[in-house]
């Protein structure tokens, strides 16, 4: 089975405003960056659709609480995409949001297995009280928290969540389960590989493999020295197309090596195991 472990989709009737926005956001960045554009429409059918024609069998939504404000919808939303055929869905909820215990006991009611916390959109660096707070009050209901880690496209400085920062978090909260995207830290993997290995800390692949080709080898290294079973495969659709980045993602596999156990965990297996509760 091939999991997506990181994609993003809106209800239809705000996807394309949402999109839209998102786009504008990253344009004074396009300098530094390099211009970014959705490869889906961003809404259910358009995810599907885009999964299919990958040959991706489940694609993990990461939705993002970008108001303190307490509301009930974004994560009944989620619950909604959970239930969909080839589908699942995390929940989200703002480390300023005054309730944000009761709603993290309706994500875990709602059957939702994690939250997408992203201190960029959140303004709230991941070593912060109250993310350590989000952190281990998620933590103590078994969810696990997947972060934005590193660099984001369309905010400016400072990075809210680094290297150095995942370990005070980690030090804090000794048995959480973080899943930190981007390969442990967007435009940080010097950092990554240097600080984050053998810290039972998972990461993702995400935006990463087919738009920085000239990283594979290091990102080739940061797999093997974090572990294989603690890799899962992702895109970030819409902002990298779903097809290129498995393709991408099975040319770092060729040119170093992996074995097909190793492929199989990366692309699917790991996700698979969080996804059904046996991690």
């Amino acid at each position: 089975m091939i999991i997506d472990a990181h994609t993003h989709l809106f209800p239809d009737a705000m996807a394309e405003r949402v999109l839209h926005k998102l786009v504008e956001n990253t344009r004074p960045f396009v300098s530094t960056f390099g211009e970014t554009k959705p490869h889906t429409d961003a809404t259910v059918v358009g995810l599907t659709a885009s999964q299919k024609k990958a040959g991706i069998d489940l694609s993990l939504v990461l939705p993002i609480a970008t108001s303190p404000k307490p509301s009930p919808t974004l994560n009944n939303f989620a619950a909604q995409v959970n239930a969909l055929p080839g589908l699942r869905s995390f929940g989200s909820v703002h480390p300023l949001n005054p309730q944000f215990r009761e709603e993290l006991d309706r994500i875990a009611d709602l059957g939702l297995k994690g939250i997408k916390l992203h201190p960029e959109y959140q303004g709230c660096f991941a070593d912060a009280p109250e993310t350590m707070a989000v952190v281990r009050e998620a933590t103590s209901r078994g969810l696990w928290v997947v972060f934005h880690a590193g660099a984001d496209i369309g905010m400016a400085p400072p990075i809210h969540c680094t290297p150095q920062r995942v370990l005070r978090l980690r030090e804090a909260v000794p048995d959480a389960r973080m899943i930190l995207a981007h390969m442990g830290g967007y435009r940080l993997w010097d950092e990554v590989e240097q600080l984050l290995p053998g810290h039972d800390l998972y990461i993702d692949t995400s935006f990463c493999l087919p738009n920085h080709p000239d990283r594979h080898e290091q990102f080739a290294r940061i797999i093997r020295k974090m572990g294989v079973d603690h890799v899962l495969f992702g895109s970030d659709s819409p902002w990298t197309d779903q097809a290129d980045s498995l393709q991408a993602a099975c040319r770092l596999f060729d040119t170093f090596g992996f074995t097909e156990e190793e492929r199989s965990a990366i692309l699917g297996g790991n996700a698979l195991a969080i996804l059904e509760g046996t991690r």
